[in-house]
């Protein structure tokens, strides 16, 4: 980082998909210079060039962390702070309430925004291309996993208008079986008119359980044309129904490399027995974990730092003798709903982690509530585990509670007497 008494120039970036608009302000908030480059390799290039004329840079801002801007700048070593787009909106709202937006006068706010807040900020570590890569891998296969649910919703509800007896086969539609099962029987007709030894055929080469409930069914099945449907509802449904059906099967083999990857990746990363060792991470929300706290040891400065930054300390909201405590929305989401997650995994693997949470429920929170809560402390052992490089220990942390006369040892009977502390 450059040496911020030395600081004369602060840039701003204002990026867009066809070209990026550039503003650098001298250390008074002057504006030097201005430039549009187009977004192409020529035109990061020209970007990198130009900045390289001024004196020593203390920051460039832009809304974003991963983008081709950013990458750019950072291989050339320049000190790139990432800002979240709600920011950078107040900020602009400071400086006029008419909030007139254009590239230009974006690229200028950002760089102000900078000049006057940059100790307040966070600028952009580099990171381990290992890191780089699981992060960037994690975070498509939970937006992939989301896409998946997207279109078993909408499988669902097509067969709803034009097939309901089809969901009667199947309790979770997120399945390969029950989206082989709408290629197989696509239709009502396609399910009434089929052989019991086709249908049967079908249980049995995709190793489905004969229950009572499946025989019923079979047996049934010439009732799947009872629904009342026009022909021409089924015709254009159905077709949509397939559609959707080959989308979530092409969508779940590319999950399956995706995890493929992650795992082969995390099983080389230096930090995996650290996330690994924790109760109830699996292999899936290891690397997640992994992947949201990054290598750069750097990057927090207290465990406050990642609970702030994922959302599971509260903000506090207090003006006079009111006083107003919500849940944090500006945090990383994905980074939140991992931790959401390995909370909830963790109760069922680690005693202290269950009495946390039922001491939680007993004070009158929500499960939700109850979870960002466990989630919270769980920040505070992880970036110290993160910290030293060591492995999960739980009982030596059941002895840190009961050392502390924490109310978690107290919910858990391992204290002799009631006494309470904070």
């Amino acid at each position: 980082m450059e040496n911020r008494d030395a600081v004369m120039y602060w840039v701003g970036v204002d990026w867009g998909g066809k070209e990026h608009a550039v503003c650098v302000l001298d250390s008074q908030g002057v504006v030097v210079s201005r430039l549009r480059v187009k977004h192409s390799p020529q035109g990061l290039a020209t970007l990198v060039e130009w900045l390289r004329n001024f004196g020593p840079i203390g920051g460039v801002a832009v809304e974003s962390t991963r983008n081709l801007v950013v990458h750019a700048l950072s291989a050339a070593n320049f000190t790139v702070y990432p800002i979240n787009p709600k920011l950078s909106c107040q900020w602009r709202k400071a400086w006029s309430v008419s909030e007139a937006k254009d590239d230009e006068r974006d690229a200028e706010v950002l760089a102000d925004g900078l000049m006057h807040r940059y100790e307040h900020l966070q600028p952009l570590l580099p990171d381990t291309e290992i890191a780089r890569e699981l992060a960037l891998l994690c975070e498509d296969e939970v937006r992939l996993i989301n896409d998946r649910t997207c279109l078993v919703q909408k499988l669902e509800d097509t067969l709803k208008q034009y097939y309901p007896a089809a969901l009667e086969w199947f309790g979770d539609w997120a399945t390969p079986n029950a989206w082989a099962f709408v290629l197989k029987f696509s239709t009502p007709a396609a399910l009434a008119e089929a052989s019991r030894q086709k249908v049967y055929g079908f249980i049995k080469a995709h190793r489905l359980k004969y229950t009572p409930a499946r025989r019923t069914l079979i047996e049934s099945r010439s009732n799947a044309t009872d629904w009342p449907c026009d022909e021409a509802t089924i015709r254009a449904k159905s077709l949509l129904a397939v559609t959707l059906a080959k989308q979530l099967e092409g969508l779940e083999r590319s999950l399956k490399k995706y995890r493929k990857r992650i795992e082969a990746l995390f099983n080389k990363h230096a930090d995996s027995p650290i996330f690994e060792s924790l109760p109830g991470t699996g292999p899936k929300l290891a690397p997640r974990l992994s992947a949201s706290f990054g290598s750069n040891r750097s990057r927090f400065d207290s465990a406050r730092a990642v609970q702030q930054l994922s959302g599971t300390a509260p903000v506090t909201h207090q003006s006079g003798k009111r006083k107003h405590v919500t849940i944090r929305r500006a945090c990383q989401k994905g980074f939140r709903a991992t931790l959401y997650h390995f909370a909830w995994h963790s109760k069922r693997r680690s005693a202290w982690a269950k009495a946390c949470y039922d001491l939680a429920k007993e004070r009158g929170q929500s499960h939700s509530q109850a979870l960002r809560v466990l989630a919270n402390k769980w920040n505070k052992i992880i970036y110290r585990m993160w910290q030293t490089g060591e492995t999960y220990d739980e009982q030596r942390y059941i002895d840190q509670l009961i050392r502390k006369r924490s109310p978690i040892a107290q919910k858990m009977g391992l204290l002799k007497t009631g006494t309470q502390c904070g």
